[in-house]
């Protein structure tokens, strides 16, 4: 009977961890107000990046992440919201990190190579220890139309 409970407890735990994948069509929008910079496009080769925050409720409370462009705030966003960004082309640095008072609240993040009038899949989940993590997702970046 220990036994099952214990295995119990370290299941409960082991899934509080985990995060559902959103489809950026199926996520919410971040609200305008959540979002700082990068919301336009700047010029017609500007890149487009489609980052979406997983949902969860049980990990880190559902709390949202801080998404930030060559280290500068962009957005915050909550459990399965979505915003979409752009940028100019060139070698750019996408960073989340956890906008809660959770463990693993450092930055972490991707160096992007975007191309002009290309559009990137960005996943947000929490890994290990509710760790935000950025992973470049399908499908291949595309060419996008406005």
């Amino acid at each position: 009977m220990k036994r099952i409970l214990a295995l119990c407890v370290v299941g409960a735990i082991l899934s509080g961890c985990e995060t559902t994948r959103v489809s950026p069509d199926q996520a919410k929008p971040v609200p305008s107000e959540n979002i700082y910079a990068f919301s336009r496009p700047t010029s017609p080769d500007d890149a487009r990046i489609v980052f979406t925050q997983d949902s969860s409720v049980t990990s880190c409370l559902g709390a949202g992440m801080q998404v930030f462009i060559n280290e500068r705030l962009a957005a915050e966003t909550g459990s399965g919201q979505s915003v979409k960004l752009y940028s100019k082309p060139g070698l750019t640095q996408l960073s989340i990190k956890n906008n809660f008072a959770c463990a693993g609240g450092e930055l972490r993040g991707l160096l992007l190579d975007l191309k002009p009038g290309y559009s990137y899949q960005i996943r947000g989940y929490r890994g290990m220890w509710d760790r935000a993590e950025p992973m470049l997702t399908s499908p291949e970046p595309f060419k996008f139309t406005k």
